[in-house]
């Protein structure tokens, strides 16, 4: 068990004390591209796009928890926004200038960490007047959550080591991807096996550190819920998954993965709502269905459907 990251809650911050009609949805890692071959958004976007119609007809706020550009592979937010630009036209519903109405709250990860530097977001202040974008976000109340990209724990991809990364992934992993060469990283290739990372992360939500009680974080691409990823839950329950599964005896609210948005024919992500100032979190998946059409006997060939985007609560 590793040791809690040296981390500390940065400056720039989104604070939220949230009521009881509040609605919030977490998605991270949608990694929106210039619609060629290295895209991984681009299979998903119809899916994404639905499940934003949903959450802004539903009164949600939509929480962008990092990597919702990728910026390391391209170089220019233009071309990204020119090939989505349906799915930032929805995102501008949720968007209101004054910071204390909007429904759109954006924290930077380490593929968008451009937006860190506010001299690189005109066209950004542009689509959404007066937007604020954060390093983390922090849900007040008897619990208090920290919600940040997590490659703040990850050595590869924060500070030095993300040079490195980021020249790899901007000259050579675009190409390797048209080629058809999947993603090699160790939670894509294992998606059972529990994660240095998330540990980290757990540890350190466990130490309590400036008093938060739950991390909910992204980076890693793998949904987690209450610490545990849905291979490990399929363990627990009937004793059966992966090979090299660490078997977690119980359930722990210290830590969540939204998991991402460029799985294979389905998004992730994690709604919040509360009761008495309570929350209640849910895993949520929007894929692909097919559903049989229901026809009069006789007026049509069987077994046909329809193919719908459905929302499922995963945990």
């Amino acid at each position: 068990m590793s040791e809690p990251a040296p981390f500390a809650i940065p400056v720039r911050k989104k604070k939220l004390t949230p009521s009881d009609e509040t609605r919030i949805v977490v998605m991270s890692d949608m990694h929106r591209g210039d619609g060629t071959g290295s895209d991984d958004f681009a299979h998903n976007s119809l899916i994404f796009k639905c499940a934003l119609d949903y959450y802004l007809e539903s009164k949600f706020t939509f929480i962008e928890l990092g990597d919702a550009e990728e910026l390391w592979e391209n170089k220019a937010f233009a071309q990204i926004y020119i090939t989505h630009t349906s799915i930032y036209d929805r995102l501008k519903e949720f968007h209101d200038p004054n910071p204390d109405r909007t429904r759109y709250i954006k924290i930077w990860g380490n593929h968008d960490l451009l937006w860190q530097d506010k001299k690189n977001q005109p066209l950004l202040d542009d689509l959404f007047p007066g937007i604020e974008i954060h390093e983390c976000a922090i849900l007040n109340g008897p619990s208090r959550f920290l919600l940040l990209h997590g490659h703040q724990f990850d050595p590869t991809c924060h500070g030095a080591g993300s040079r490195v990364s980021k020249f790899f992934v901007r000259h050579f992993w675009g190409r390797l991807q048209r080629c058809g060469i999947k993603d090699p990283t160790r939670a894509a290739n294992n998606p059972g096996k529990s994660n240095e990372l998330d540990d980290r992360l757990y540890q350190w939500a466990k130490a309590n550190h400036d008093g938060i009680h739950t991390v909910i974080a992204g980076h890693t691409h793998r949904p987690v819920f209450e610490n545990l990823s849905l291979a490990e839950r399929k363990l627990q329950d009937l004793g059966v998954g992966p090979r090299g599964i660490k078997k977690k005896r119980r359930t722990d609210t210290a830590y969540f993965n939204t998991g991402s948005c460029v799985h294979p024919r389905c998004i992730t992500g994690i709604e919040i709502t509360f009761e008495n100032q309570r929350p209640t979190l849910q895993l949520i998946k929007w894929a692909y269905e097919a559903q049989p059409i229901q026809q009069p006997k006789g007026s049509g060939p069987p077994g046909t459907y329809d193919l719908v985007v459905k929302r499922t609560v995963l945990a």
